[in-house]
């Protein structure tokens, strides 16, 4: 069991990136991975070693090199996302369905000939160019909760983060603790203590609270690349990126006090309910690289090797909040206002680390190739930061403590079966799975089973090769899970374990992709 002190490192961010820039950020775009042609994700996304798919770029950009005709294709992609959260003792499943496009890519085979117009075998065989969009990595999801909490009150946690500010004048105009002042759901005492508590008049709680939390986005990347083929035996490539990303998450959250009250005395009369929500949305764009190279020692075997250098996002970041409350009749006139503040803005920059990847394919006797990769990943690497005077300390030291280097394992195997009536025709099966480990470094997990768990994915394909055209279907799962709180709260008072959210997230993920075979 987490104590309270890792509860509260690992969770703070998780709601204050709806203000704030935290460590959860550099995790969420650090992790990549459910894009690409169908026949990719069929093996699972297994294909740095084999190279011959569009999209394998996105791990190996030498995989282009082993082209030897031109190609056009493109994806299409549906997506249905399942969660399952658990919030006080009570357990909702909320699913979303979207479509998008995961791929689209171009290639130009340039094929060397010799002097007797042969295809050269020795020396510079090729020379292929490419130009990719895939979709590296899909947000989104809704995710609901509901249950009775008799620890806490969202005003609780509007006072906390008032506290951490000062008294009235120091609030922030548009700021969560200022918006909550002005909303009348937290108190300041002026003559006493000095600080803030909640509007509530007592210190029972005993409030219905229900949720929704539904987020979006998808980082894209746009990618040229070009490949040298060195006699059929060793492929270099590169590939030149611009990244893109996108990712919005609103919690809207109700509030109903269910203490009993006395009407006629109005010094015990208070809020009878409190509708908070928050939104951000972050948009960002960053270049970066990739090199890789391939070799063949013989016909059956093929390694391969790539490095990903870091990537820099320049993020612009807007948020804002909207907290409505109503008061119990006869309180305060019993008052019922809509309180807003503009979106807020706020740039700064997030550097997710290097990767590097190593891969081994087989090719057996031309009906079977199987390959598996593996992928070194620290994602204790990651860094934030920005060009005012906020250093982004705390965060950083956050990421070097919280997160660790992980090794992702992918293995998808392709099976060749030429149609007996057409020898132009072939049908291709494809399965792989991957096991990608929890990025948390286990000093921080603990015992903590999901926090320790490691997401998999799961993934079956089919296709249709014809010599102008070709047809590929896959489907894949992936599975996660973790921890979200709506509002995270240090004061003993207050603070609670069952104030978290426990989920279970569930893609399923149907791509096609449409090919063509181009001669020139």
């Amino acid at each position: 069991m987490r104590s309270v002190l890792s509860l509260l490192t690992l969770l703070f961010g998780a709601v204050f990136s709806l203000f704030s820039q935290s460590e959860f950020d550099a995790l969420r775009y650090s992790t990549i991975g459910s894009g690409g042609t169908a026949r990719t994700m069929g093996m699972a996304g297994s294909f740095s070693a084999i190279g011959a798919d569009a999209s394998a770029v996105m791990t190996n950009p030498a995989g282009i090199a082993t082209f030897r005709r031109s190609e056009f294709n493109m994806g299409a992609q549906f997506q249905n996302t399942v969660y399952h959260a658990d919030y006080l003792g009570e357990n909702l499943r909320e699913a979303r369905l979207n479509f998008n496009l995961p791929s689209l890519n171009y290639i130009k085979a340039d094929v060397q000939y010799d002097a007797t117009g042969k295809p050269r075998k020795k020396g510079l065989s090729a020379v292929c160019y490419g130009f990719h969009v895939n979709r590296l990595a899909t947000f989104g999801g809704t995710m609901a909760f509901q249950g009775n909490n008799r620890k806490s009150s969202v005003t609780d946690f509007f006072a906390e983060v008032a506290n951490r500010e000062g008294d009235p004048s120091k609030l922030v105009q548009g700021s969560l603790s200022g918006l909550a002042y002005d909303a009348w759901v937290i108190d300041y005492d002026r003559g006493g203590t000095g600080r803030y508590t909640s509007a509530y008049k007592d210190s029972v709680r005993n409030n219905d609270q229900s949720g929704e939390i539904v987020s979006k986005g998808a980082i894209y990347e746009y990618q040229g690349s070009v490949g040298l083929n060195f006699s059929n035996k060793v492929m270099l490539g590169i590939g030149l990126l611009y990244s893109s990303l996108r990712y919005s998450e609103d919690l809207s959250m109700l509030e109903q006090d269910k203490r009993k009250v006395d009407i006629n005395d109005i010094s015990t009369l208070d809020m009878a309910s409190v509708d908070y929500q928050s939104k951000f949305t972050d948009k960002g764009s960053a270049f970066a690289a990739r090199v890789g190279i391939i070799v063949r020692p013989t016909e059956q075997l093929r390694l391969a090797a790539s490095v990903h250098t870091p990537r820099t996002y320049t993020v612009n970041s807007e948020y804002g909040y909207s907290i409505a409350p109503k008061g119990d009749p006869g309180s305060i006139g019993d008052w019922t206002a809509q309180y807003n503040d503009p979106l807020n803005t706020y740039k700064y920059k997030i550097t997710t680390p290097s990767r590097f990847n190593a891969g081994i394919g087989f090719v057996i006797q031309k009906s079977m190739i199987v390959n598996a990769d593996f992928e070194f990943y620290n994602y204790g690497s990651a860094r934030l930061r920005a060009d005012d005077v906020f250093t982004f300390n705390a965060e950083n030291s956050a990421i070097r403590r919280n997160y660790r280097n992980v090794t992702n394992v992918r293995i998808g195997a392709e099976w060749n079966m030429p149609n007996p009536d057409n020898k132009d025709q072939a049908y291709r099966f494809r399965a792989g799975f991957g096991v990608l480990p929890s990025p948390y470094n286990p000093n921080v997990a603990g015992l903590d089973a999901t926090l320790k768990k490691a997401n998999t994915v799961l993934a079956c394909g089919f296709g249709l090769r014809d010599k102008d055209y070709y047809f590929d279907f896959a489907l894949s799962s992936q599975s996660a899970a973790g921890y979200y709180t709506p509002y995270p709260i240090t004061d003993p008072r207050f603070a609670s374990e069952d104030n978290e959210l426990t989920y279970k997230r569930n893609r399923v993920f149907l791509t096609f992709t449409l090919g063509l075979n181009l001669d020139y």
